[in-house]
Order: C-alpha cells, then structure tokens, then sequence
C-alpha cells in the first residue's frame, strides 16, 4: 500500500497543467502551519506558540519559519496537501490501491506530500517504539523504502524538511483542536528539536 501510495502521489504530481491552474494557491494545511507560526490566535495556540520558540530556541525557530517559507522554491505541482496513511484506501481486487482527496489541494513543491508521508512515518516509529509494538525499528525504514521505490524520486533535504514541519502542525493541531498533552508536547519537542539539528543549514 505504502508503494502505491508513492505512485498515486506521483501521479498527482504530473497531472497535465490545466489542474494546476484550476488549484488553490496552496494546501490549508500549510496555509495553517504558516498563520500559526506567524500571528497565532489567543488561547492554546498562542500558549504553544510561546512554548516551543522558547524551547527551540531563537535559532532553531528560525530554521523552522525559513523552511516553511521556502517549500516552494522549485517547480510547483498539484498538491494532496494531507496524503495520511488513514486516507488510504484498499484495493478488493489487482488495481492500485486508492487515497481520498478533499480541501487540502493546492499548489506547491512535491518535497511537501513526499515529506508529509515521510514525517507520518517517523512519528509511527516513534509511537510503535514508545509502545514496544515492533522490536524491529528497522522496519520502518523498509516502509518509508517502499512509499519511495513507488513514488520514484528520493527524499532530498527540502523533503525531510517538509517531514518535520509536518511534524510541528501535527503537534499543534493536536494540542489546538484536540488536547492539551504535556507527555506529548515534551516527546515532539525533543524529536523536532532533533530533526531540525539534523536537517538544518547546509
């Protein structure tokens, strides 16, 4: 399923012009990510806000806002804009399995949905690890090889950039529209923290 996920968002991402044209600006969800991090809303969102930037540190925020501004720096393609695991659809018979789209369709770089997977993906790890669910952690890096050997391009640094950026609107939709957790706000700021480190100024 995870292969032909990556070949369903490949797919996507080729689609002929006139769906780009036809797409909005860009996906809500990072239109929301941005708005957050630029001008955050009274309540939750702003106790967050101030949280992590102090957590992060002014450097590390820095990373994190420069990332978002430039995810479309290259040629812009068609957008899932939230291509998550759960929005999988298993084929009953030989054709490729399905993956629901909605209001998350815009325009924007390809590292976004390749690194929105990949991000969804570490975080299972995480999850699957903190449970002891998989004694194995090597097979999610078999998964995440699988979603790419179908999309047929591999990560490059802008896409596991996107990956932890996705991990920060996870954490802040959770705590904004679900609940506030301070065991989770203490394990996604260290994995972010450790992300950004990791993938941060050439």
């Amino acid at each position: 399923m995870l292969e032909n996920l990556g070949m369903l968002l490949r797919a996507l991402h080729t689609a002929p012009p006139v769906a780009l044209e036809a797409a909005p600006d860009a996906p809500l969800t990072w239109l929301r990510l941005a708005a957050w991090m630029d001008s955050p809303l009274p309540g939750p969102p702003t106790v967050l806000y101030a949280r992590l930037r102090h957590a992060f540190g002014v450097g590390r925020w820095r990373l994190l806002t420069s990332w978002l501004e430039n995810l479309c720096s290259g040629p812009l393609v068609l957008l899932h804009g939230n291509p998550s695991l759960g929005l999988l659809v298993p084929s009953e018979s030989d054709e490729v399995d399905g993956l629901l789209t909605g209001e998350e369709l815009g325009r924007g770089s390809w590292q976004q949905d390749v690194g929105w997977v990949l991000g969804e993906l570490h975080e299972l790890r995480s999850l699957s690890a903190r449970l002891s669910l998989s004694a194995d952690p090597t097979v999610w890096d078999g998964l995440a090889a699988r979603f790419i050997r179908g999309y047929g391009l591999p990560p490059d640094l802008q896409a596991h950039r996107a990956a932890t950026l996705k991990a920060l609107l996870h954490l802040h939709d959770f705590c904004v529209f679900v609940t506030w957790d301070e065991t989770e706000i203490l394990r996604y700021t260290a994995a972010i923290t450790r992300l950004v480190d990791e993938y941060g100024e050439e």
